[in-house]
């Protein structure tokens, strides 16, 4: 993919990303240029079908954006060998924002469903796009920081059922 293509995928379609539900970067405000600017500080990344893509426990403070395909997060089942899906996240979301955040360990395993791509943003990346772009960076958290919250949401609702 080129680099407008990756600008394409996160843009979107007003109609899709409108929805607040809706897990993806919604950031309906930003420019072709302003994506152009966030997207250069990232590292493509290919995946394949069934690859762990990021393991629970594992070290990192890298976000992932996913570009293409779909993955799914999962937890450690009671007796320790087999993983649950208990969300799927698909293209134009990010994955790895707990520890993004919170520079702890990752906190469940990703998983690819499918074949696809993610670009991966270092924390000093981000830090170099905030510092050449504070209200970018700004919109930039705040839009995950949505999609942390309603995933947390969703967490509280399947607990209490």
């Amino acid at each position: 993919m080129s680099s407008v293509d990756y600008v394409a995928v996160f843009r979107g379609e007003p109609s899709a990303a409108a929805r607040l539900d809706s897990d993806a970067l919604l950031l309906p405000d930003w420019s072709e240029d302003n994506w152009k600017n966030l997207l250069v500080h990232t590292t493509p990344q290919r995946f394949r079908a069934s690859e762990m893509v990021i393991q629970r426990g594992a070290a990192g403070r890298a976000l992932y954006l996913v570009a293409a395909g779909s993955l799914e997060v999962g937890v450690y089942r009671v007796d320790g060998v087999s993983i649950a899906p208990i969300a799927r996240v698909g293209i134009g979301s990010v994955i790895g924002e707990q520890s993004f955040f919170d520079g702890q360990p990752r906190s469940t395993n990703v998983w690819a469903v499918s074949d696809g791509e993610l670009l991966h943003l270092t924390f000093e990346g981000y830090n170099k796009f905030a510092a050449a772009e504070p209200a970018l960076a700004r919109d930039f958290l705040f839009a995950v920081g949505r999609i942390l919250s309603l995933r947390l949401r969703n967490t509280t609702f399947r607990g209490r059922r």
